[in-house]
């Protein structure tokens, strides 16, 4: 069953987005590696609220470890284990302004089993999802993939 949900999700992200690169359903969500920390994804969130909203932190994709949801896969088609990890949600709120953009950063070591050893051998391709809370006025779900490449 959760192979299924799992394939399901890939698939709804390969038909949403072209089929290059770093690709993402939604310019309010960007997903993308960072720069400055290898294996590390960088989120920016944009609000499209007429007003300043306010909610929990940990809807944030990098608010909680579960927040957003990510599989990864090789070329070849091995699933790559991920990890969900006990992360009790925080009572810490934020707040956005009207077209307000914040980001924040993911470790994929935190949620991905045997990244390092499955990038030696060949380039990973992660999909992700993420369901935006209701206060900021975006599409509700947005996902993408990107391709990570091999590392020698």
């Amino acid at each position: 069953m959760l192979r299924r949900g799992l394939l399901l999700a890939i698939a709804i992200c390969l038909c949403s987005v072209p089929s290059v690169g770093n690709q993402d359903s939604s310019p309010d969500v960007k997903v993308e590696l960072n720069s400055q920390k290898p294996l590390w994804l960088h989120i920016t969130i944009r609000s499209c609220a007429e007003s300043r909203v306010s909610f929990y932190k940990y809807l944030l994709p990098w608010g909680n470890l579960n927040s957003m949801k990510l599989v990864a896969m090789t070329p070849g088609e091995d699933y790559l284990k991920t990890f969900y990890p006990t992360d009790d949600p925080s009572p810490e709120k934020v707040s956005f302004g009207p077209n307000e953009q914040q980001n924040g950063d993911i470790d994929l070591h935190m949620k991905i089993v045997g990244l390092d050893a499955a990038l030696k051998k060949s380039d990973v391709f992660l999909f992700w999802a993420y369901a935006a809370p209701k206060e900021l006025n975006i599409a509700h779900y947005s996902g993408g993939w990107i391709l990570i490449p091999r590392q020698k």
